[in-house]
């Protein structure tokens, strides 16, 4: 870890980690915070005004063993006021940001008003996965040919959505991108095995998703779309967005005629 110090106004120097703070284990952890006593502290990552972060600079939003700590260094009101002293909003304080990897002490990393309250990266995912739901286009699975499928002959097949999502938005005053990448399975109604595939198909002549039926008949073949995404918080990234995959699914009823052959004869000249 890269360290500097770096004077803040009111006459203190602290030492100010710049760069992220370890790569966070494959186990989970809660992540969790309080205010008690006028600051904060917590566990994992959180989010603080001006989107900075505190926590792993990679992978899912948990670091287990990790904590940190925004401890106030002003009064809110009177003369010595965080207002006074340092520029914050009214009735905002000025904290020193300190952070623990497993086995370590807490170390400063940094120092700021807080004008608005800390996010932790499980609130931060809750939003960002709203705004995957609102960003990720529905599905409308079609087939061709268009009127009805032929025995023995491959049905071209797809999905109507793209493979990739991106957005860039602010959310809770910090500049947020995201991506969601989506992948299908299809399920076809005829008692075949089910196909998953990150493919969206395409109209003909892009065949990258086929199905030939066996009988004629109706069969209702369903789609099921997951979008798995991830997320940036000015440039720090990426996270992972908790909770699974987000899940849309469709159906479509497909008719299958019997395919048969005609014999053509040659012209008697």
């Amino acid at each position: 870890m890269t360290t500097r110090s770096c004077q803040v106004s009111g006459g203190f120097a602290i030492s100010a980690a710049l760069v992220m703070f370890g790569a966070p284990s494959p186990a989970s952890a809660a992540v969790s915070w309080s205010n008690a006593g006028g600051g904060w502290s917590g566990v994992g990552t959180v989010f603080l005004p001006g989107g900075r972060h505190v926590g792993p600079s990679r992978g899912t939003p948990d670091c287990p063993g990790c904590s940190w700590n925004l401890i106030p260094v002003c009064d809110l009101e009177g003369e010595k006021s965080c207002a006074n002293l340092y520029g914050c909003e009214a009735g905002r304080p000025f904290v020193l940001v300190t952070f623990s990897e497993p086995g370590s002490g807490q170390t400063p990393a940094g120092a700021q008003c807080m004008n608005s309250d800390p996010i932790t990266a499980e609130q931060m995912g809750a939003m960002v996965t709203e705004r995957v739901r609102q960003a990720a286009p529905v599905a409308r699975p079609r087939f061709q040919p268009n009127e009805s499928a032929l025995t023995a002959l491959p049905t071209n097949f797809r999905s109507g959505q793209p493979s990739l999502v991106s957005r860039s938005e602010s959310i809770a005053g910090m500049s947020v991108d995201f991506e969601a990448r989506a992948g299908w399975r299809w399920t076809w109604g005829d008692g075949t095995a089910p196909l998953s595939t990150n493919e969206p198909g395409g109209s003909w002549p892009k065949m990258t998703v086929t199905h030939t039926f066996r009988k004629p008949g109706s069969a209702r073949v369903t789609l099921r779309t997951s979008w798995t995404a991830e997320y940036w918080v000015n440039g720090a990234g990426p996270f992972a967005v908790g909770g699974g995959p987000i899940e849309q699914s469709a159906s479509l009823t497909v008719p299958v005629k019997e395919a048969r052959s005609v014999l053509i004869g040659a012209g008697i000249g």
